[in-house]
């Protein structure tokens, strides 16, 4: 019997771990390579609903996030331990007809009729989607990648030419999940920091979820757990880690008219995390003079927990010569 692939994964994010362990479910050996540990990547304060944004071209988008709603719904009725819960959610509009592109992703999406419209809105739709809980569902990501034999090693990769050998082994292939990181390892200048803060909010019920797509920033409350994401913020191309309070301003500002209730009492913590955003999701093969083949995945804007499962899936099948 002959040995199974060694993989290396370059990235520990939600992309990162998603695609170590499909190729890990399809027989290969597989050793994460990674910056940061799971709590200190960008997937780690990430609001994580379901819910294409910010990532390119539509088409493709639409088929990755298919098949993660599949596998998100999945967990969330069948392994609640992975953090996984849908939440109902109203989306409002400034405009009678939105553009709902993503629309035959999701069973059971509703247009609202005019009478149930939220006041001060020209339409609204209602739809139950996905949320992960990242204190649990990165946890429990890196769990099942250990338990089917992966490696995890916290250590920043410089270049591509350390990977060579790992642990022992020459690898077969080598999977690029860094985000914003391969604009400097693979030299890619058209990779640009999206900006996003958020507030975690405690003692606040609501009975769904929120999306106001009628302001330029991005406006939404998101039930997780025992707590409530409030956001937020795109700012392009601005690399700043640390919150600012006008943006803390800002969102409770433009949450005031769907919270009324909502003070700054609520608010226990502010994140930012920079959405690693590029024209188009670069997901395929390099061809490369020698060496491990190298497989590509990443610029998922602020998609990454929604098109992760497609990704992983055709990013396996990259990696182990299995695309059609």
């Amino acid at each position: 019997m002959s040995a199974p692939p060694v993989v290396v994964v370059i990235g520990a994010g939600v992309i990162g771990l998603t695609t170590a362990l499909e190729l890990l479910q399809r027989g290969a050996k597989v050793v994460i390579r990674t910056r940061d540990t799971i709590d200190a990547t960008t997937s780690a304060v990430a609001a994580a609903v379901w819910y294409p944004f910010l990532a390119e071209p539509r088409q493709r988008v639409l088929d990755w996030s298919r098949t993660t709603y599949e596998v998100l719904a999945r967990e969330a009725r069948h392994e609640p331990s992975s953090g996984v819960r849908i939440e109902r959610f109203v989306e409002v509009f400034s405009v009678p007809d939105p553009d709902v592109w993503w629309a035959s992703a999701v069973p059971g999406l509703r247009f609202l009729p005019r009478s149930e419209v939220p006041t001060g809105f020209r339409a609204a739709i209602e739809v139950d989607v996905p949320v992960a809980d990242t204190r649990r569902y990165l946890p429990r990501l890196l769990e099942r990648v250990r338990a089917l034999g992966g490696e995890l090693h916290v250590r920043a990769v410089e270049s591509l030419a350390e990977l060579a050998e790992v642990s022992g082994s020459a690898p077969s292939a080598i999977v690029n999940c860094t985000g914003l990181g391969a604009r400097e390892l693979c030299g890619d200048t058209s990779l640009v920091p999206i900006r996003g803060q958020v507030l975690v909010a405690r003692g606040l019920a609501l009975s769904h979820g929120v999306l106001d797509e009628t302001v330029p920033s991005p406006i939404y409350a998101i039930p997780r757990g025992d707590e409530l994401i409030l956001g937020g913020t795109a700012q392009h191309g601005d690399s700043r880690s640390a919150p600012d309070e006008r943006d803390t301003e800002a969102i409770l500002a433009g949450l005031a008219r769907h919270l009324p209730n909502l003070t700054p009492r609520h608010v226990v913590a502010a994140r930012v995390g920079l959405r690693p955003w590029r024209p188009a999701i670069r997901l395929e093969r390099e061809p490369r003079a020698g060496g491990p083949l190298l497989v590509h995945n990443y610029g998922h804007g602020g998609s990454g927990y929604t098109v992760a499962w497609g990704c992983a899936r055709e990013a396996a099948e990259l990696a182990l010569g299995t695309a059609s």
